[in-house]
């Protein structure tokens, strides 16, 4: 367990949902995550992250600033490692005591990052349900709306979305993040 000296925002989506949304990561993905999975770019242009586990194959994911603080992704990353400090072989993402004090050291399940998502709908009052797939569903039309190829979530390459892939981008010049975030 960690003590924390600063407390996690109240609502966790931001800490989750951010990074989940700019990788397109299913559930299982994001669970598996270890600290030394995600690193920063050599370059400063954001950080990298390795998912070694994931449905069709391991793969690399380079997430990019945002141009908002409350919706930059690598911001969010940033943000619960310093409130989380955890050790690079813990889970990246794990479960805070209802103190709102302390992190524990389990990590969160496919289902536990579900749940972190459809809370705030249901208080919201949404008439979509969000769901553990929504981040990755929402990229993918975000991304479509802003002009930008979809290259995170790893689709088959003859699929509509991967029609514009592009083998040679370096995944930050091409980004499916530019202007969605």
């Amino acid at each position: 367990m960690t003590q924390i000296r600063q407390k996690p925002p109240r609502d966790d989506l931001d800490l989750l949902s951010v990074p989940h949304f700019a990788r397109a990561t299913r559930k299982h993905e994001l669970a598996a995550q270890r600290d030394r999975h995600i690193t920063e770019d050599e370059h400063g242009r954001g950080l990298v992250s390795d998912l070694r586990v994931s449905k069709p194959y391991p793969r690399v994911v380079q997430i990019p600033y945002g141009s908002s603080a409350h919706l930059c992704p690598v911001r969010a990353v940033r943000r619960w490692h310093e409130v989380s400090r955890p050790g690079p072989d813990d889970p990246m993402f794990r479960h805070v005591h209802t103190n709102g004090t302390t992190v524990l050291d389990e990590g969160l399940s496919p289902e536990g990052i579900g749940d972190v998502l459809t809370r705030p709908g249901k208080r919201a009052s949404l008439t979509k349900r969000l769901t553990g797939h929504s981040p990755r569903r929402g990229l993918v039309t975000e991304a479509a709306r802003a002009g930008n190829d979809e290259r995170q979530g790893r689709w088959v390459p003859a699929s509509q979305v991967m029609r514009g892939y592009g083998e040679d981008d370096d995944g930050f010049n091409e980004n499916a993040l530019h202007g969605v975030l």
